[in-house]
């Protein structure tokens, strides 16, 4: 998040229950997210036994901020899931409760969870709900403070500059002390600058520097910098503002301040650009891809679970519309029997009346999932965006270096290698997403005829031997010396292709074996055999799934074993694993020899 700010305390011991309290009190009642005595981590520590202890004293204001600020300590770590996961069970805690001030505060930690996945309209939506829910609490000027800490920048960077000045104008009516001094002096700098005039923005910025001085806070330090790097950066003042910047990144944990670490980093390589100091633009760029491949490879399994769960809604939403049309069927005809027809009619109405209650249960539950499916949907773009903004960045940075004349020919073979890198990478994902959209709405184009499977085969072998990654053998072994089959030749080398270059992922050594063998007269059986590190029994029911894979940090979509299970499925042929092979991983599919055979089998 863009503006936090936190606070030296006096020394203090954390060993003790009431040390650790009096530290996260004085965290909360100043809206700081953390100290220098008190870091993210200490906060998801201490989360379980502060909040049983709150709760045991019914001070149910600090359990929830409590259990709030462990909700952004996830956040910060990367965890977005699971934050949002804590948020939802808060605001289902406050309301069966009926806590006004614990339904903002569970509102307020989810706007955070959004924020952070860079869903910023849905971040404002649940501050502006527990802006509206505080309102209607007596003083609870310092939790709307709160929420203003963090709805005004998200507002100023969406461009809606006439609510952030509303709340600006709010905010001013609150404060009465120091800290929430400087925070309004550099959020009306951060407004002005937004709005392109520099006099308001100098002139705030010199407040806020009065009031550092006057009561200075140590992270105030980096907030400050920043906005006064940004606005040496508008006025022209380029090595001020590279100056603060360097400040800047290198005491900030890119995993923790994950965007404005990048967007900073990207303000450095433009001024170095500007400045035509093509190597420090190069090694800023690398710093950048870096960083995304870092925070990318920690979230994957949390995308990938967001996905599962997109589509198990999808297919719900799916199954209940045919439900809505019979349920409003059934309604009719309950209205018209009560108006026409006998006890013996009213009993059978009442029986339908509690088939339409639990029906009704179904739908509010199938509409909350919907809504929560948009909502994912969102977040899995927002986080695939990551992915697919990695090479391209690398692509415009690389590619805007090498339009200088004056690097040397080792820079420029450097930038050629990483863009054609990265070009590869973008084109991968995007060949899989395609062919695995176009295959599951039967769009993708097959053109049979009859083809040498033991050539193809043997193609295939050579293309894979000379691209190949690892030292194992990759090998072919048939008994036949010529097999015609009634087959798609491009699809099949590709699927070949994909189960072999799978297998030679996980097998550094040893070899790989492609088999082809005449099952009987109206069908054939490929397999592929490595001896690398196996499938786990647990795992092979899973392999064919969306966006599986065994290994998280290994390259790939995961998307590949499911297109081929689909080009499998089109060609007549079913697709397996051998369960009773312990050396390695062996898959299997088969394919039919003649056309009338491919139908049968599909059918």
């Amino acid at each position: 998040m863009l503006f936090y700010g936190t606070s030296y305390i006096l020394s203090a011991s954390k060993d003790s229950e009431d040390e650790r309290i009096h530290l996260m009190e004085y965290l909360m009642d100043n809206n700081l997210g953390y100290s220098q005595e008190v870091r993210l981590r200490d906060i998801a520590q201490w989360e379980n036994e502060l909040v049983e202890v709150f709760r045991s004293r019914k001070d149910y204001k600090y359990m929830f901020l409590m259990q709030q600020m462990a909700v952004y300590a996830l956040v910060s770590d990367g965890h977005i899931n699971e934050a949002l996961e804590k948020a939802n069970v808060m605001l289902k805690q406050a309301t069966q409760m009926k806590y006004d001030i614990g339904i903002a505060i569970a509102h307020y930690a989810i706007g955070d969870t959004y924020l952070n996945a860079n869903m910023n309209n849905e971040a404002i939506e649940e501050y502006e709900i527990a802006m509206q829910k505080l309102h209607k609490v007596s003083d609870s000027e310092k939790l709307q403070e709160k929420v203003l800490i963090q709805l005004i920048p998200t507002l100023i960077r969406m461009g809606r500059m006439d609510e952030a000045k509303a709340h600006l104008d709010q905010m001013e009516q609150m404060n009465d002390y120091q800290h929430s001094r400087f925070i309004e002096n550099i959020f009306q700098a951060y407004y002005y600058l937004h709005n392109n005039d520099m006099d308001k923005v100098r002139k705030y910025i010199q407040e806020a520097e009065e009031w550092y001085e006057y009561y200075p806070f140590y992270f105030h330090s980096s907030i400050l910098k920043y906005i006064q790097a940004e606005y040496a950066k508008r006025i022209g003042d380029d090595e001020l503002a590279i100056k603060l910047y360097n400040e800047l990144t290198i005491n900030t944990s890119s995993a923790n301040v994950y965007n404005r670490y990048l967007k900073m980093k990207n303000s450095l390589a433009q001024l170095y650009t500007k400045q035509n100091r093509p190597r420090e633009a190069c090694a800023i760029f690398q710093d950048i891809n870096i960083a995304r491949d870092s925070i990318n490879a920690r979230n994957y399994s949390t995308q990938i679970n967001l996905l599962r769960t997109i589509y198990q809604v999808d297919r719900l939403e799916m199954d209940n519309q045919s439900e809505r049309s019979r349920l409003l069927f059934y309604s009719i005809i309950g209205c018209i029997l009560i108006l026409g027809i006998s006890i013996v009619s009213v009993l059978y109405i009442r029986k339908i009346n509690a088939r339409l209650i639990a029906s009704q249960y179904k739908l509010e539950k199938a509409r909350q999932s919907a809504e929560n499916s948009i909502r994912t949907k969102s977040l899995f773009l927002s986080n695939m965006s990551h992915e697919i903004r990695t090479p391209l960045n690398a692509l415009s940075g690389f590619s805007s270096i090498l339009t200088d004349a004056n690097i040397d020919i080792g820079t420029r073979q450097q930038c050629n290698e990483i863009i054609q890198q990265n070009s590869n990478l973008l084109l991968k994902l995007i060949d899989d997403v395609v062919d695995l959209s176009s295959l599951e709405i039967g769009k993708m184009q097959f053109q049979f005829g009859n083809s040498d499977a033991v050539a193809i085969c043997r193609n295939v072998v050579d293309t894979v031997e000379k691209i190949k990654q690892t030292s194992a053998t990759v090998l072919f072994q048939t008994s036949q010396e010529k097999m015609e089959i009634y087959t798609d030749e491009a699809r099949l080398q590709q699927l070949l292709i994909n189960l072999l270059i799978n297998a030679t992922k996980f097998t550094t050594e040893g070899s790989i074996t492609l088999l082809l063998e005449k099952e009987s007269e109206e069908m054939t059986v490929f397999s592929v055999t490595d001896t690398g590190c196996g499938i786990a029994p647990e795992k092979q029911g899973q392999i064919f799934n969306r966006f599986e894979k065994l290994n998280e940090n290994a390259q790939g979509s995961g998307l590949g074993l499911s297109i081929c299970q689909l080009i499998v499925e089109r060609f007549g042929g079913r697709i397996w694993i051998d369960p009773e092979y312990k050396d390695g991983s062996r898959f299997l599919f088969t394919h039919p020899i003649h056309s009338t055979n491919r139908k049968e089998a599909a059918q």
